[in-house]
């Protein structure tokens, strides 16, 4: 893999994998090239080397370099790909492994740059009705329409711009073409929420994090969304195809074997939290640690750190300070395991997110919100014996509380899970969307 500057990838690992599962004697390096060097070292490469794959900010420059492309690289104008000196770009093979239906469809694409291209590039092919370029800058949106007019003159799909964040739209199909809540902001979203509704369909080949949050606030609305990990492991398989033609390739298997490894790799090499919010009662803390368990990764629960600092349990610290010297309390705690390195999963107090200290030091960290919800009398039916809640003393003001946060709480969270279900199921429900597609 050539590119500059590499920094982490996942590539190594994948290749890796893909070999040993199909039984391929080869190695797979990275070589961090300045532009510069591109004149001297790609014919080398060339010469030197089966194949290999290209990254930012090489993919436009290597087009000059080929003695030939393949169709995929010419319709993109980029090259991830090369072998036996021709180029091709093994993303519209990731892209189209989504299996989104383009064909006389209207879609909305958000963004100009290189993902733009080729999302585009694939959906005039597929015949899509129209597509809309939503971007920041009209002067690169309307670079790429131009671009695309000139490619594909004959294409029937009609191609608009706009700029600036849509508040409506009639697209069949979003697709998330910008790097918006890409690790390490990853509270990012690439489009207002609200236009996010069911009967639409959300592409975001963001995959780090898994799932990204659009794609969670695309299915918390009953949208169906797909990520972007899936992609990225697709593509290395073309790739491999096209370096080993003839060799029968076991998506399934491999999918099945590489996408956790890929998973655990992310939580490794970029730190993120996981929080799980709800009301008293909706078991975050036994849900939270069933949860890091089986990503792997550490948990720690808010309230029992608290109490660690304070030397107290948490009924005394109430009675000392007060509800609002809790509260202060809390949040100075949470803030020290948001910003703390490592991933995790983080389980919150009930009142954790009323505080808006609270909700900015989620949207400054690398944290995904999730909302672990059930009705009243589940939740009361669980609390109501429990002398260590200083808020849950008499059921009317404790089911006032519950109305008074519901919606709090979902606006708050980026998904919401049944927390009715018992503590087993629902931590692997939830694991489970970490690494489902869909």
């Amino acid at each position: 893999l050539i590119g500059n500057p590499l920094g982490h990838s996942l590539s190594p690992l994948i290749h890796r994998r893909i070999m040993e599962i199909s039984g391929i004697d080869g190695s797979y390096e990275m070589h961090d090239i300045p532009a510069t060097e591109l004149p001297h070292l790609i014919p080398r490469l060339m010469n030197e080397l089966d194949g290999f794959n290209c990254t930012i900010p090489h993919k436009t420059a290597l087009l000059h370099y080929m003695g030939s492309l393949d169709e995929s690289a010419r319709l993109c104008g980029a090259v991830n790909t090369v072998f036996r000196n021709r180029g091709y770009n093994t993303d519209t093979e990731g892209f189209k492994s989504a299996g989104i239906d383009l064909r006389v469809k209207n879609v909305l694409l958000l963004g100009a740059g290189g993902s733009a291209h080729m999302m585009a590039a694939v959906c005039l092919e597929a015949g899509a009705e129209s597509i809309e370029i939503n971007a920041r800058s009209p002067e690169s949106a309307a670079k790429l329409s131009a671009h695309l007019s000139a490619t594909f003159p004959k294409a029937a799909t009609r191609v608009t711009t706009s700029s600036g964040a849509p508040a409506t739209t009639s697209a069949d199909v979003i697709l998330n073409a910008t790097p918006l809540g890409m690790w390490p902001k990853v509270y990012g979203l690439p489009c207002d929420p609200d236009i996010l509704t069911p009967g639409a369909v959300v592409f975001d080949p963001v995959y780090n994090p898994t799932p990204s949050r659009l794609v969670l606030n695309a299915r918390k609305r009953g949208v169906r969304a797909i990520g972007g990990l899936r992609m990225l492991l697709r593509q290395g398989i073309e790739a491999q195809r096209i370096w080993n033609p003839g060799l029968a390739f076991d998506i399934a298997a491999i999918e099945a074997e590489v996408l956790p490894e890929m998973l655990r790799e992310l939580y490794k090499s970029f730190p993120i939290k996981i929080l799980l919010t709800g009301f008293m009662g909706s078991g975050k803390s036994t849900v939270g640690k069933l949860l890091a368990n089986k990503l792997g990764i550490a948990f720690a629960d808010i309230d029992v750190e608290i109490e660690r600092l304070a030397r107290r349990h948490i009924p005394e610290i109430f009675a000392e300070r007060g509800e609002q010297g809790f509260r202060k309390l809390e949040t100075a705690v949470a803030e020290s395991a948001l910003r703390r390195g490592g991933s995790a999963v983080l389980a919150a107090g009930g009142g954790f997110p009323c505080r808006e200290e609270n909700r900015n030091l989620v949207r400054e960290t690398n944290t995904l919100v999730l909302h672990l919800d059930a009705p009243f009398e589940i939740l009361w039916s669980r609390i109501s014996h429990d002398t260590s809640r200083p808020l849950a003393r008499e059921r009317g003001q404790t089911e006032e509380l519950y109305n008074t946060r519901a919606s709090l709480y979902s606006d708050f969270c980026d998904y919401v899970f049944d927390a009715s279900l018992p503590p087993t199921e629902l931590a692997e429900t939830i694991a489970r969307l970490t690494t489902d597609m869909e």
